[in-house]
């Protein structure tokens, strides 16, 4: 019979670019290998929906042109860490370096997940 165990994570949504998507999830994985139990690299990509905005003065707009509505076509982008802020922060700071956007929508929540075994 399996030891099933509860994990403090952090689950973090990013809203990426089909075209971004590797290479974001790349950058993550220089500083975490994105565990979940026996497997590496374990993320959720949906399918992709309508990312909507309108650019104001400030921003550093890769699409789109300054008060004009844009949207585009992206993917919401899920995975967990352990519950450790100074990893997380690495790990925002790896999405803010390869996302186009100079805003990425970024989601960060504390949950608890299972695993099994022992393995964290």
């Amino acid at each position: 019979m399996s030891q099933i165990m509860f994990v403090e994570t952090f689950r973090i949504k990013v809203y990426v670019i089909e075209e971004y998507v590797e290479k974001v999830l790349s950058a993550v994985q220089r500083v975490t290998n994105l565990k979940y139990g026996n497997y590496d690299g374990v993320s959720w990509c949906s399918h992709p929906g309508i990312e909507r905005c309108t650019p104001r003065a400030g921003s550093d707009t890769w699409g789109g042109s300054i008060d004009a509505p844009f949207s585009i076509a992206s993917t919401q982008v899920e995975f967990s860490i352990p519950r450790d802020k100074q990893l997380l922060s690495q790990v925002v700071e790896m999405i803010f370096e390869t996302h186009p956007w100079d805003e990425p929508v970024i989601s960060i929540f504390e949950s608890t997940e299972t695993r099994k075994n022992g393995v964290i």
